[in-house]
């Protein structure tokens, strides 16, 4: 059986602009959530995940074969395109779980106020691994991430609790871990790392 364990790593360097990208990471959310539940009749009649969230990028993202209907890229310009994918999978999942909520709650008697959509107000980025994140190769308490100075998106090398650190060193080594989730907590930031585990059943004694 599989099992999934999560461990929050401090970041000590507190003058990197942490709270810019968050924002601004955010802000996309909230604005492609408002975007897909305009369209959701249409990307509701694609049953298959991976081809609804082709098609939404679609909506919002221009290439040189793809002529975007939204505006994201004029507003959010250069932002990574992991994150972008992420922002996009975070908002049609928010549309989704609304409009599940809002017909469950059309079927009932709708006492009381019906389900709100939730934009992106408690969406945190993905640092996804050599794109949006890089561990320090000389130092070993240090990692640099991809971050947005208000301007434009830059790596910024930051500092991680040294004992946070060696706890994932000792109980995690030679382990893979998914890419860190930024965590906010008591006006601290954290890299979350999540670890999955392969753990034998074992048979209890009939």
């Amino acid at each position: 059986m599989q099992t999934v364990s999560s461990y929050g790593v401090e970041i000590r360097k507190q003058n990197i602009p942490i709270r810019q990208t968050l924002e601004i990471y955010r802000q996309a959310v909230s604005y492609l959530t408002e975007i897909y539940e305009q369209v959701w009749a249409e990307l509701k009649m694609i049953p298959e995940a991976k081809k609804r969230f082709n098609a939404a990028e679609h909506l919002i993202h221009t290439t040189k074969k793809n002529h975007a209907r939204f505006d994201f890229d004029i507003r959010f310009p250069k932002m990574p395109s992991y994150l972008r994918r992420a922002a996009v999978q975070h908002a049609l999942g928010s549309v989704s779980s609304y409009k599940t909520r809002l017909g469950l709650w059309k079927k009932t008697d709708q006492k009381g106020s019906g389900p709100k959509l939730v934009c992106g107000n408690h969406a945190m980025p993905v640092f996804y691994r050599d794109v949006m994140y890089r561990e320090d190769r000389e130092e070993k308490d240090g990692a640099y991430l991809k971050l947005y100075d208000g301007h434009d998106w830059k790596w910024f090398r930051v500092s991680l609790s040294h004992t946070d650190m060696e706890y994932l060193r000792k109980n995690w080594a030679g382990k893979k871990a998914a890419a860190p989730v930024l965590e906010k907590r008591h006006r601290k930031y954290f890299l979350r790392f999540s670890y999955t585990e392969e753990v034998p059943l074992t048979k209890t004694p009939g």
